[in-house]
Parts: structure tokens; sequence; C-alpha cells
């Protein structure tokens, strides 16, 4: 063992490992914090100036209120957001699904009734 390692005692190691942690906790907050600038300004620009944005938020006035029966839903005021087109044929893909799903299914009724022979041949 070298002189580093021996230098080195178990008791030191305990606050260098929770300073480390605690570095880490704080790169962590750093981050969270710059991810969620980021959210903010993938939804309200850089300028950092409020604007409606559909199926987030909205400012209702007091006659669209009014209109929905005093109703404070969110939904009701900021409705749905715009869904990219993925380019996937929903029916298609639905139906690649199924067809798996049944072949799937099928292996495992197979599987199933090899389980049940062996078992019979086990505990016959």
């Amino acid at each position: 063992m070298n002189a580093a390692a021996k230098n080195l005692k178990k008791r030191d190691v305990k606050p260098m490992r929770q300073k480390g942690d605690d570095f880490i906790s704080v790169l962590q907050s750093i981050i969270t914090v710059i991810d969620d600038r980021q959210w903010l300004v993938d939804k309200f620009g850089d300028e950092g100036i409020y604007q409606d944005v559909a199926g987030l938020c909205k400012i209702a006035t007091t006659s669209e209120i009014a209109e929905k029966n005093y109703s404070l839903t969110p939904g009701a005021y900021v409705g749905v957001a715009a869904q990219e087109d993925d380019g996937v044929d929903f029916h298609e893909r639905m139906t690649e699904i199924h067809a798996e799903l049944n072949k799937l299914n099928a292996e495992a009724n197979k599987l199933m009734e090899e389980i049940n022979k062996n078992w019979e041949k086990i505990s016959g």
C-alpha cells in the first residue's frame, strides 16, 4: 500500500463523499432550473411575455366565464394543443399492432399447452 493510501483513512472519506453528494445535488438543482427555463422559452418565447397557449393557459374574460356558466374548469378555456402529424396512418398502425398481438397470443397458447403437457408428465 502506498503512502497516499495509508494517509487516506476511513474517517477522511465520509466528509469527502458528503461534499461530493452535496455538489451533485447542487448540479441537479441547476439542471432543473435550466430545463424549466427552456420549457418556458419553448412555450412563451425568449421575451418572457405572457401569451395564451392552446392546451396550456389562457386569460379568460369575465364574459367568457359567464358564457360557460361560471365554470372554472381549465379545459373549457385553454382547449387542446394542436398535435403535429407524425406521418403514421392510425388505422394502418392499429392493424399492424392487432396482427402482432394475434401472433403473440397464438404463440402464448402454444407455450401454455406445452407447459401443461410437461406438467402432466412431471406430476403424472
